[in-house]
């Protein structure tokens, strides 16, 4: 699932007949961002929970603004407003799993 084209380009201020060019672009960043946000909470990602829109939204723009993972001048990979608005949604993995219990009765 894609985020919706006209709520990306709204979001990254863009007029309504401007930039129609990176429409390809935005797709691809909106389907990487929905699948960012499902593979970090465990969950499918789900277009109704405005935390995970919104954290979706935030990684398209970030994506946009900045296409390398890390620059000299800006040394930073994800907005911070990501990890938390998606803490609270995130399963827990562990791989621990108690023993059971041995009775000692005879």
């Amino acid at each position: 699932m894609s985020l919706p084209i006209a709520l990306v380009r709204a979001h990254l201020n863009f007029q309504a007949d401007e930039r129609t060019d990176e429409t390809e672009i935005l797709n691809h960043y909106g389907n990487v961002a929905v699948a960012w946000v499902s593979a970090f909470t465990g969950l499918p990602f789900d277009a109704d929970n405005a935390l995970m829109m919104q954290a979706a939204l935030l990684l398209v723009a970030h994506q946009y603004e900045a296409r390398e993972a890390v620059t000299f001048s800006s040394a930073y990979q994800l907005p911070f407003g990501v990890y938390d608005l998606l803490s609270g949604l995130k399963r827990q993995v562990i791989s621990y799993v108690p023993e059971p219990e041995v009775s000692t009765d005879g």
